[in-house]
């Protein structure tokens, strides 16, 4: 057995496509998701932001603190101008600042029209009214508390964490997707393991299909050796993310492999129940196993964030079934929520994947039989 396992190893490292698919490309899909928003340093031209001081209220001055304190700390974003009313309409005319901010008992904002400037500026004003509610809550709830806030950065006391205290990066779902995706995209090399099985589709599977070694035996050898092969692929993924990218996958790295080695087996497994259709033409399988790996991450947020969470609202029972999501779910409460009992459903559900997978495998590559070869 051993024997057959180290050929089948080699043969799979032949394969170009497999290599690309199931290893090469969730690795530039991951760099291109750190490009887009993981370290681009976007520079934009300094925005001129127009101010008409209508009066000298209560909020007026908190807003004209607070704005002040972006233009000096915030260097090269924005350029405060003070006007009156008419060089305001002036201004706004002739298209000489990104918008204007009417400051009195309410705070106005009138642009030019919709571009990075006028969306920045809406940006500010929405962030001044929450730290105005913000700190109308803190002095209804706890007043005792409504000096040291005052008193700090507002920034300090909002932050996106989990139950444990750490901080939570909303953008980490993309990557953890990513490698449900990886798992998913074993099916690659499932595929490639049935096709060599099948007398009526490869001149290997012809020789395979006629020697004296148990049919078991092969189809035991060759999905190990597939598992093994995509578990290799998605630590490399893993380590890529973390080490390179810099992505923070938690410190949980026991609880990593073993979602790692249950979605690998499902990837898998998916890629030879699809290869063992024989009945239907190569681009077909192929085409069913790319997109069942590019849909289910879909639904577990690979493309768009929220998604999982709307399927979790409207129909919670797909995200059950969803091999991706279920993935994606278990590392977020392994790595992110350090939920153990969220993190033990996932197992479950995905133990239970697993023997329905291998079991449906086993049926339909071992009762192929052939009138002649």
């Amino acid at each position: 057995m051993f024997h057959m396992m180290k050929y089948r190893f080699l043969s799979l490292m032949r394969e170009k496509v497999i290599v690309f698919w199931s290893m090469l490309f969730p690795i530039l899909l991951g760099s291109l998701f750190y490009v887009s928003f993981g370290s681009a340093d976007y520079k934009i031209e300094t925005i001129k932001v127009g101010v008409v001081e209508e009066n000298d209220s209560a909020m007026a001055k908190q807003f004209m603190e607070y704005i002040n304190m972006i233009e000096d700390r915030e260097e090269g974003l924005i350029e405060l101008v003070s006007l009156d009313k008419e060089k305001a309409d002036e201004k706004l005319k002739h298209i000489d600042v990104s918008g204007v901010y009417y400051v009195g008992e309410d705070i106005e904002l009138v642009v030019t029209g919709s571009n990075i400037g006028s969306n920045v500026m809406k940006s500010l004003l929405d962030t001044f009214n929450r730290q105005a509610q913000m700190y109308m809550t803190i002095a209804k709830e706890k007043p005792s508390m409504l000096v040291e806030a005052a008193a700090g950065e507002y920034i300090q006391y909002v932050k996106k964490t989990n139950l444990a205290g750490k901080e939570v990066n909303s953008e980490v779902q993309y990557f953890l997707s990513l490698i449900a995706l990886g798992s998913m995209f074993g099916g690659f090399i499932g595929y490639a393991i049935v096709c060599k099985l099948q007398a009526n589709v490869s001149d290997i599977g012809i020789r395979r299909a006629v020697t004296c070694v148990n049919k078991f035996k092969q189809i035991a050898a060759d999905g190990l050796v597939g598992v093994g092969v995509q578990y290799f692929n998605l630590i490399i993924l893993m380590l890529y993310l973390n080490f390179v990218l810099k992505i923070d996958l938690g410190d949980s790295a026991v609880k990593l492999m073993v979602i790692g080695i249950l979605g690998d087996f499902i990837g898998v497994g998916i890629g030879i129940i699809v290869g063992s259709l024989s009945k239907l033409t190569e681009g077909m399988r192929i085409g069913i196993i790319i997109t069942t790996g590019l849909v289910s991450s879909f639904m577990a947020g690979l493309m768009v964030s929220g998604v999982k969470r709307f399927v979790e609202l409207r129909c919670p029972l797909l995200n059950r079934i969803n091999p991706a999501a279920v993935i994606a779910d278990a590392i977020y409460s392994a790595s992110v929520y350090d939920d153990v009992e969220r993190y033990g459903r996932n197992i479950m559900i995905l133990l239970v994947m697993v023997a329905i997978i291998i079991f449906t495998s086993f049926l339909l590559t071992r009762r192929v039989r052939y009138d002649s070869i």
